[in-house]
């Protein structure tokens, strides 16, 4: 079935497209870099969107990178999925690959978006040439791994155990925040944080980046961000371990989001990965270090 791609109304290409999937469903993504590069597809951790990603797209093209990021189902420009599972995921990206004619490309996933990058590579092995991981969540569902969350996501987790709608009224309360004040949630969100991670605060273009993700994280409200919150405290579907293509892993030895725990024990479980771990750096690791990260996943 052919699907189609369209730009965003009232959107450059630049900020958002939209494919439809076979389902009739919209995928929304973006682009920078160069358009004739390497293919890297970039998967956002939470909250964030398709607009996660360093502001300076020169690095990407200068490196000769086509980097593509997406919006998950019912955040910013794509359509719910009611009942999905992360295995789901990398059936949306095999389809827009196919359309795009890229038969092969790299994966990138920070954070949350790690498991997604793991599945893609799970279920599209003969694709996907490298994974790159930064500051990854591991698998959280029946393991102690949750007491390596900051303190607020170490709560939410024992929520969404326990009381999942806890959930998505306590994401409501956050949209709510946001929405009031922009600046003021931010500078309470990454106060809270490693004090490594607060140059994105004082850079405007980063700052700015991370307030327009935001907008799109709630653009259609909180039951995607919600949905995809509760998803990390299942099982994946998968095993990581079994998961062929070569991996390069970063992750900051002060990140007090996911701590290095995780990467540490991604590192041993992920055998022949490529691990650095980067000294006061955090989870904003990604940003500080983008261009050796990019060069990596080319």
């Amino acid at each position: 079935m052919a699907a189609a791609v369209s730009s965003a109304a009232g959107m450059s290409a630049g900020s958002g497209s939209t494919f439809r999937l076979s389902d009739g469903r919209l995928l929304g993504y973006a682009e920078q870099g160069d358009p004739d590069g390497t293919a890297v597809l970039m998967f956002h951790g939470l909250p964030g969107s398709r607009l996660i990603r360093h502001p300076d797209g020169s690095v990407a093209r200068r490196l000769g990178i086509r980097l593509i990021t997406f919006d998950r189902p019912g955040i910013g420009l794509s359509s719910p999925q009611p009942g999905r599972r992360m295995l789901d995921w990398p059936r949306d990206v095999a389809e827009f690959a196919d359309a795009q004619g890229l038969d092969r490309f790299a994966v990138l996933g920070w954070s949350g978006g790690g498991p997604y990058a793991l599945a893609t590579a799970h279920v599209l092995p003969d694709r996907v040439t490298r994974i790159v991981l930064v500051a990854p969540v591991t698998p959280l569902a029946g393991t102690a791994f949750t007491r390596e969350l900051s303190p607020d996501l170490r709560r939410r987790a024992r929520m969404g155990r326990l009381i999942p709608w806890l959930v998505h009224a306590a994401v409501a309360r956050d949209a709510r925040a946001f929405r009031r004040d922009p600046d003021r949630a931010l500078v309470d969100e990454f106060g809270r944080g490693a004090a490594c991670d607060r140059f994105v605060l004082d850079d405007p273009e980063l700052k700015q980046m991370l307030i327009d993700s935001r907008n799109e994280t709630f653009r259609q409200g909180t039951r995607g961000l919600a949905a995809d919150a509760l998803l990390y405290l299942r099982p994946w579907g998968f095993d990581p371990a079994v998961v062929k293509a070569p991996i390069t892993l970063w992750h900051g030895e002060s990140d007090e989001t996911l701590s290095p725990a995780m990467g540490r024990h991604f590192a041993d479980l992920l055998a022949g990965s490529d691990v650095t771990f980067v000294p006061d750096e955090g989870h904003m690791v990604c940003l500080s270090h983008w261009e050796s990260i990019l060069r990596d996943a080319a």
